[in-house]
C-alpha cells in the first residue's frame, strides 16, 4: 500500500465584488469545494476588495479571499478542477506553503471577521417596500366607477 503525503497550501481566490454582499455564502463555498474533495481547511481570510488590472468577465473589482489548508498530494487535481469548474470563482492560484509554520498559518484566520462583516452587511440592506396599488391613467379611473 502507498503512501500518499498530505501537504499544506494556500489558496488565493477571486470572487466577484457582487461577493461582498453574501460573504457568508462565499466562505460556505470556499470551504465545500474544498473540504468535499478530501482538504482539511487550517485558516480563511478576506484579503481584500480591490480594483483588477484589467477586466475578467466584465468586472472591474474583485474580492480577494485567501485560504490555508492541507490535503492530500493526490486531490490537489480535484481541489483545482473545482475551482476551475465554479461559476464564482474568476480566478484561483494554489501554492505548497512547506515554508510556513503552523502558528503562521493560524496568525491568518479571518473566519470570524468574514461572518461579522456578512452578518453586518446583511443588516444593514434595507428590506423592500411592499408594492401599493397605484393608478396608472384615466384608464384605471373610468375602471373604478
Amino acid at each position: 500500500m502507498r503512501v500518499i503525503p498530505t501537504v499544506k497550501y494556500e489558496a488565493m481566490l477571486l470572487f466577484p465584488q457582487a461577493a461582498t454582499a453574501d460573504l457568508k455564502g462565499t466562505v460556505e463555498h470556499i470551504k465545500e469545494s474544498l473540504t468535499k474533495n478530501g482538504a482539511t481547511i487550517l485558516a480563511v481570510k478576506k484579503w481584500g476588495d480591490r480594483p483588477l488590472a484589467y477586466p475578467i468577465r466584465k468586472q472591474k473589482r474583485g474580492l480577494y479571499i485567501l485560504a490555508y489548508f492541507s490535503a492530500p498530494t493526490d486531490k490537489l487535481g480535484e481541489i483545482e478542477r473545482a475551482f476551475n469548474l465554479s461559476e464564482q470563482v474568476l480566478r484561483h492560484l494554489i501554492t505548497r506553503v512547506d515554508h510556513l509554520t503552523d502558528d503562521e498559518i493560524k496568525s491568518n484566520e479571518g473566519t470570524i471577521d468574514l461572518l461579522i462583516e456578512a452578518n453586518l452587511r446583511a443588516a444593514a440592506q434595507p428590506t423592500p417596500a411592499p408594492a401599493a396599488a397605484v393608478a396608472t391613467g384615466p384608464a384605471d379611473i373610468d375602471e373604478a366607477k
